[in-house]
């Protein structure tokens, strides 16, 4: 805004009028500017492989570098040393209506979902994704009605107990009922369109539009396919993305996604929840095949009993199984005495996970990392509820690779931890 002031005061204006007009105009003039303050930029953490956290505001990412600004000026880290870039402060996760389950592991929940040539497009709160249908393995709608958590994108439809183990073509599953429980009817059929209204069907060679409203979900006759992430894991309030590649573009401010099926995804920073970057490059202990286990228990007669024996294996907890259990993620329960022994991969770089113990009231014990047969960690896990411990050791270099949990070397006299500890997400990271 301008002041502009006449060059000449007109004849006609009496000295009592020129003298309120300068009035006003000092007046203005003393009045402090309007300051307009930009919305402040979001802080976004950045966790590097060498177990530090940063904070700043993204300024590039892409397969090479990651850049922040912060208090000391730009920071440039090698997107390899970087594991975890996610904003301070997450968007909410709005409740969805359908579901989209993709064969390269992908997870898409929103609002809606209907048919464009080819593509399944899926609308959802400032979003939408056009997915090719060759790429979607199952839909399900309105799995609150079922009782789950409509917050949950990853939960499991209930019909899904309706799927025959060994699916022989498309199916359309039914609901038939609601209460006093859901029942569900899966039909054999070709998947043809859906809209807002209606699934089209191909049955007995006849073209069936069936009410939405009946339709609990579809599942598509695909190859199986062990989906494991070649790349980024991107959270965002649609759901879960397996990319193969991520850019980040300050104007118009969206992350450009690459996926096995999708090179020109856009996905407006501000719907960004989390980006894991070491995804791609992570190896789950769980699903590592094991070289060794040995058990000695504390009343070690009892393992040479064959119905007794197995109570005290470690037992390993997939993914899914831990959603089922409403566990946090793949995990492994061990009981002192155990040792469990695997092969190292080539390259990986550190270990982690988080350690706790199952029943606090059982006690607890001691977690041994040992490399190569050198002890690299020894830590005694605390008891107190609700509390984990953060495991991240540089396992550079090694063969071998061996977790000890021992009795708790702290313990009071005649006391010994007959609890079991939870490694929640144990990894190698390469």
């Amino acid at each position: 805004m301008r002041l502009r002031l006449p060059s000449s005061v007109p004849s006609r204006q009496s000295p009592q009028s020129l003298c309120r007009r300068c009035v006003l105009v000092v007046a203005w003039l003393l009045v402090p500017p309007l300051q307009v303050s930009a919305e402040a930029a979001p802080t976004w953490r950045f966790d590097g492989a060498d177990g530090i956290s940063r904070l700043g505001e993204l300024t590039r990412f892409d397969a090479a570098e990651i850049a922040f600004s912060s208090a000391d000026g730009e920071v440039a880290l090698a997107a390899a040393n970087v594991r975890i870039v996610e904003p301070v402060e997450k968007p909410p996760v709005a409740a969805a209506r359908v579901r989209l389950w993709l064969s390269d592991g992908s997870l898409l929940a929103g609002d809606a979902v209907e048919t464009r040539g080819r593509d399944l497009v899926l609308e959802g709160q400032g979003f939408s994704i056009a997915v090719p249908q060759q790429v979607v393995v199952k839909t399900a709608w309105d799995l609150a009605g079922d009782g789950v958590d409509p917050l949950d994108a990853a939960a499991a439809p209930d019909w899904q107990s309706a799927v025959p183990p060994e699916v022989e073509s498309d199916l359309i599953v039914i609901r038939k009922a609601a209460e006093p429980e859901p029942v569900y009817q899966a039909v054999p059929c070709a998947i043809l369109s859906i809209d807002a209204e209606h699934v089209t069907v191909a049955l007995d060679d006849d073209r069936i539009p069936v009410k939405r409203e009946r339709v609990a979900g579809l599942v598509w006759l695909r190859a199986d396919n062990e989906a494991q992430p070649a790349g980024p894991v991107i959270d965002f309030i649609g759901g879960r993305l397996f990319a193969t590649e991520v850019r980040y573009l300050a104007e118009p401010g969206d992350f450009q996604v690459n996926t096995a099926w999708s090179s020109d995804l856009a996905i407006p920073v501000a719907s960004v929840r989390r980006i894991d970057l070491a995804a791609g490059r992570t190896v789950s202990l769980v699903a590592l095949p094991r070289e060794e286990t040995g058990v000695e228990p504390f009343f070690a007669g009892l393992a040479e009993l064959e119905e007794l024996a197995d109570a005290f294996q470690p037992r390993f907890v997939t993914a899914e199984q831990a959603a089922s259990l409403s566990e946090g993620g793949p995990l492994i329960l061990v009981a002192p005495r155990t040792v469990i022994r695997w092969k190292l991969p080539a390259g990986v770089q550190r270990l982690r996970m988080q350690a706790d113990v199952e029943r606090p009231q059982a006690g607890g014990g001691d977690l041994v990392v040992i490399v190569d047969g050198r002890e690299l960690l020894r830590r005694g896990i605390p008891v107190e509820a609700g509390k984990a411990d953060r495991i991240d050791v540089d396992v550079a270099g090694g063969r071998r690779l061996e977790l000890v949990v021992d009795f708790p070397a702290d313990a009071a006299d005649g006391q010994s931890g007959l609890g079991r500890l939870r490694l929640l997400d144990p990894r190698l990271e390469k």
